[in-house]
């Protein structure tokens, strides 16, 4: 999803650095933001996508927190 929002291969999306440093802004962090809640039932916060998380430390917070139970929102 990122990948397709940014313009970009999945293969240039490196899971090991922070999403902030992928050049999204916060337009495409909200239009992410909304389409993994929809899709997903995930609340992720913006700041996630704009800040020093990478994309492997993400993704591993959302399933732990999938496995651990009903959506909330996600912000640390």
């Amino acid at each position: 999803m990122i990948a397709d929002m940014l313009g970009a291969q999945k293969h240039e999306i490196p899971f090991d650095r922070p999403l902030g440093e992928l050049g999204m802004d916060s337009l495409t962090a909200a239009q992410l933001s909304a389409d993994l809640e929809e899709r997903f039932g995930a609340l992720v916060s913006l700041d996630r996508f704009l800040g020093e998380e990478t994309l492997d430390q993400l993704v591993s917070k959302l399933s732990r927190d999938a496995e651990a139970g009903p959506a909330e929102e996600f912000t640390a």
